[in-house]
């Protein structure tokens, strides 16, 4: 499988410009024959929505799903991008799984919030994963790769490759990179992030898209410009990275459950 890396600079609360610009990348995708393109994190809206967020949201039979939907078909490609999701009450920082028949699988409902987007969204509860024609992948979404438990619970479910859209900012450069081989490497699966570029309000979003093989590998590391970059995914190097030992065959799930964290719950 052949992924894009969507790197690019979304426009607060214009989404007919920021579809624009996804169509864009899209058509470049499918030119250079990927099969899966991830955008950034909340891609769709910018990432400071605030008061207009409940306003924005969409829920997957919104306008700009709709959208996206009839150009996963025409292209022929996969489509994970970041969007704030109306749910019955409540609105929830997601990720949007749509398969190259232009059907959605679902969405991943951001679990761990990061400072002030708890003002503005619900968390997530759950960590799904789907099985698609290319192997089964999992979703995360930026803060959510700071959690080793993310990646864990995920890998554990069968993902064979985790990608997370992000809007990650300075000074935080150190640590991206770092995250994406760490949780490659102790699940020995395949992790890619796209991260978005651009300043919002005094934030600046550093880009630095990356990617990591199962062996812990970096296989990309963008810059801090609007570009798109690939990875050649071979699920076959899980089983080669597993061969020898496997962190997942080999973790201690009795002794972990003994294990109390300091608030006295029983750590999973």
């Amino acid at each position: 499988m052949k992924v894009a890396l969507a790197q690019l600079k979304p426009v607060l609360h214009d989404k007919s410009k920021n579809l624009e610009m996804m169509l864009q990348h899209i058509q470049k995708a499918s030119q250079q024959n990927c099969q899966l393109i991830l955008f950034p994190e909340l891609v769709l809206t910018g990432y400071f929505t605030r008061e207009k967020t409940k306003e924005l949201a969409e829920d997957i039979h919104g306008e700009s799903i709709s959208l996206l939907k009839e150009w996963a078909r025409e292209y022929n490609l996969m489509i994970i991008a970041g969007f704030p999701e109306k749910g019955q009450e409540e609105v929830f920082n997601s990720a949007v799984i749509i398969d190259e028949h232009g059907e959605v699988l679902g969405t991943y409902q951001k679990v761990h919030l990061w400072d002030e987007e708890e003002k503005y969204f619900s968390s997530g509860q759950e960590f799904p994963v789907w099985n698609t024609s290319f192997g089964t992948i999992g979703v995360m979404i930026c803060y959510d790769t700071e959690f080793p438990e993310t990646a864990r619970i995920l890998a554990g479910k069968g993902a064979e490759i985790i990608l997370a859209p992000t809007a990650n900012m300075t000074p935080l450069e150190h640590l991206q990179k770092t995250y994406i081989q760490s949780r490659a490497a102790e699940n020995q699966v395949f992790v890619a992030t796209t991260n978005r570029i651009g300043v919002e309000e005094t934030t600046h979003f550093f880009g630095q898209s990356a990617a990591a093989n199962p062996f812990g590998e970096l296989l990309v590391h963008g810059n801090g410009e609007e570009n798109q970059y690939y990875i050649e995914v071979d699920f076959s190097q899980i089983q080669a990275a597993r061969s020898q030992f496997c962190y997942l065959a080999d973790r201690r799930s009795s002794v972990y459950q003994s294990a109390v964290n300091p608030k006295g719950e029983t750590i999973v």
